[in-house]
């Protein structure tokens, strides 16, 4: 016999979008005590599009820059929260730089020449 779930469904919050997220629970107690109720109920989830805008590239918004500096802690060194940064062509490990270095990093769209026929 299959067991039940409990699923926590919400809509995103801003006017017009109909994104959605769903989580599911095993227990009715973990859906009662989930830190999701608590946070996103009442209308409070956005999507990843709406919860910071500026970070989505969209035709309206071609570029983006993100500003990371190494910094050293007694357990080791961290841009931001990790000691691994990657993404496409690159790959950094925090330990490698002095602290204070910054890593930048931007992405920018490029939109095709709509006079262009090919």
């Amino acid at each position: 016999m299959a067991r039940r779930d409990y699923p926590l469904r919400f809509g995103c919050a801003h006017p017009g979008c109909a994104e959605t997220v769903t989580f599911r629970y095993s227990t009715r107690r973990d859906l009662q005590s989930s830190f999701e109720l608590k946070n996103y109920y009442g209308g409070r989830w956005r999507c990843t599009r709406h919860r910071n805008p500026g970070h989505v590239l969209s035709g309206e918004n071609l570029a983006t820059k993100a500003t990371l500096e190494c910094r050293e802690e007694p357990y080791g060194k961290f841009f931001g929260n990790s000691g691994l940064i990657s993404g496409p062509g690159f790959l950094a490990y925090a330990k490698d730089f002095p602290p204070g270095t910054k890593l930048i990093i931007s992405a920018r769209i490029e939109l095709p020449d709509p006079t262009d026929p090919g």
